[in-house]
């Protein structure tokens, strides 16, 4: 077992964070299963980040996964919220429109064949630049000088991939 996979074990079986997250989620209107998903949204978040070149740590592990968990928590509660009005309701059963969907389709098509007619480096930017990472972060992954030369390359491959879209 590697250090970083000992890492994650070890916060996975910290109780006291898991019972404060499903704590504060219970406070708040969830049930346990809701904190539990709070909890490990909050460890991968984590770990996602400590894969970012600028990520710095800037207080506690546990206070940092805490707080990823109760924002994630709030979004739970925000989408669990939805309510949809009778007309709503009626909108969304009869107005299923099969046409929409393919269109939908078709446009997800040509962007994933534009995509592999792109160079891999103009890839690769995308990716990160769709990701959110910073443009540091993807001058930093491609080797680029400085941001804006990052920023340059997105702006070129967008530019590449628009032209190749239009002519599929």
């Amino acid at each position: 077992m590697t250090s970083r996979d000992s890492i994650i074990e070890m916060l996975y079986k910290d109780e006291d964070l898991k019972s404060k997250i499903i704590s504060h989620v219970r406070r708040y209107g969830g049930d346990e299963s809701d904190g539990i998903d709070a909890f490990t949204f909050g460890i991968m978040t984590f770990i996602k980040q400590c894969y970012r070149p600028l990520f710095e740590l800037k207080k506690d592990v546990n206070a940092y996964i805490f707080s990823i968990a109760k924002y994630e928590w709030l979004r739970i509660k925000k989408s669990k919220k939805i309510t949809v009005s009778d007309d709503e309701r009626q909108e969304l059963s009869d107005g299923y429109n099969i046409e929409d969907v393919l269109i939908d389709k078709e446009r997800h098509q040509s962007l994933a064949i534009a995509l592999k007619q792109l160079d891999e480096k103009c890839r690769k930017v995308l990716t990160m630049w769709a990701n959110n990472l910073k443009m540091r972060e993807i001058a930093i992954n491609m080797a680029y000088k400085s941001d804006g030369m990052a920023r340059k390359k997105k702006h070129e491959c967008i530019g590449k991939l628009k032209s190749i879209i239009k002519g599929i």
